[in-house]
């Protein structure tokens, strides 16, 4: 179950970002989960 953890959208631009240029599996070394920061993705790529 989450953490229910807020994230504030400029980390989120940030972090969708670093995965554009790394890939997802740098989320761990942002302290958020994997699948967390993938949805981020997908939302950004539909926008």
């Amino acid at each position: 179950m989450g953490t229910g953890r807020k994230y504030d959208e400029k980390f989120k631009v940030e972090a969708v970002k670093l995965a554009r240029e790394t890939g997802t599996k740098r989320a761990e070394e942002l302290g958020i989960p994997e699948g967390t920061l993938g949805g981020w993705v997908r939302k950004a790529r539909n926008e």
